[in-house]
This record gives C-alpha cells, structure tokens and sequence, in this order.
C-alpha cells in the first residue's frame, strides 16, 4: 500500500508549539513514513514495522488535540525504537517499550511542553506505562481540559442505585462494586451485568 506523504510543515503544525524542535528532531533522527488517518474507534495512531524492504509508518488520527497528538506519536515512535534494538523480540508493550517510551517523552518533560497539571497526571501514567491511556479517566478529562475538549463520565462516578446509560444506549441501574468492574442491573433484559468502571457514559 501507498501512503500520501506529509509534509513536515504541516505535521508539526498539529503539535503543541513549545514542541515543534523536540519534535523535528525525531522526525530528522528516525527514518519512517508518517500518515495522518481519519478518526478510528478503536485506535488513535498505529505503527507497522518494515516489510519486504518498505520504511516503517506510524499514523494518527486527525481528530486528536494537540497534546494527545504528541503522546500518540511518541507512543507510536517508541515502537519503532523497540523494533530498531530488539527486532521482534519484545512485546509490543512489555519492559522494553515503556522504557523507551518513558525515554522520548522526558525531553518534552525537561521543556515543560504540558501544563502542570497534565504533567502530574503524566508522571502518574507512566509510573506503570499502561499499554493505552484512553482507559484512564483522570488523564483523559485533563487532556480535554488542557485542550477545550468534552469531559468524560464514566460508571465508576455514577453514585450507587443510581440509572445512567452507556454510549452504547442501553440503560443499566448501578448496584454493587467488584473489583474492577460494578455489578448493575438491566430494565430492558431484566438481567444483571457485570460493568467496567471505565465505560464511558452518556450525559444527560
């Protein structure tokens, strides 16, 4: 497959300004196809490593903020580190990713590319390196804060026998805490679930 190229300029255009040398710089340092991607539900950048001779390609969806833009990419980029020293031998989020991840972020920490407020809730992140960070709600509502966008309520904030609706449309009543996940009723199906702290909710 083809990929349209980017141009630096306007690449780093959707980085946060204060990062845009840190940034260049790794573009300069690493050799790798850069593609900006419609929004993905699933995913919000990728990284596929070389091929029969092609250049690796990391892409990111265009509709992220600026500051999420910038972790994607190094999140991305850190794949790439991984695959240049240990070929395919390490996990694709195991010891040698985080650390590498951890090592292309602490520049952009040096700089104080982040507000102070998301660079604590960052320093909290990477203190375990979580395979993704859209999981984490605290970290979420901060980038949305720090770039204009929507806050997120998940179930875990929902008060207990309280009713709430996913963004799926189906309509639970919050019960009982587990572990990780809240033990809720259905109307509809008349049936208990076990749900995710994390689910995102609908506001009303």
């Amino acid at each position: 497959m083809s990929y349209k190229p980017e141009t630096l300029e306007g690449v780093l255009s959707r980085f946060p300004v204060q990062a845009c040398s840190l940034a260049e710089r790794l573009f300069n340092e690493h050799h790798f196809l850069f593609r900006i991607t419609a929004p993905r539900r699933t995913r919000l950048g990728s990284f596929k490593g070389v091929r029969f001779g092609s250049r690796p390609v990391i892409q990111i969806n265009s509709d992220l903020g600026e500051y999420s833009f910038l972790l994607v990419f190094l999140h991305e980029l850190a794949h790439l580190v991984v695959m240049k020293q240990f070929g395919r031998k390490a996990k694709p989020h195991g010891t040698e990713w985080k650390k590498a991840y951890r090592a292309l972020v602490q520049p952009f920490f040096d700089e104080k590319v982040f507000p102070d407020d998301l660079t604590t809730e960052l320093h909290r992140y990477f203190i375990k390196t979580p395979a993704t960070f859209h999981r984490d709600t605290r970290l979420i509502n901060t980038l949305a804060s720090a770039e204009g966008g929507k806050i997120i309520v998940t179930v875990n904030e929902v008060p207990l026998n309280a009713s709430f609706t996913l963004i799926s449309g189906r309509r639970f009543v919050k019960l009982e805490k587990l572990r990780t996940r809240y033990k809720c009723f259905c109307p509809e199906t008349r049936k208990y679930y076990l749900v995710p702290r994390s689910a995102q909710v609908m506001q009303e």
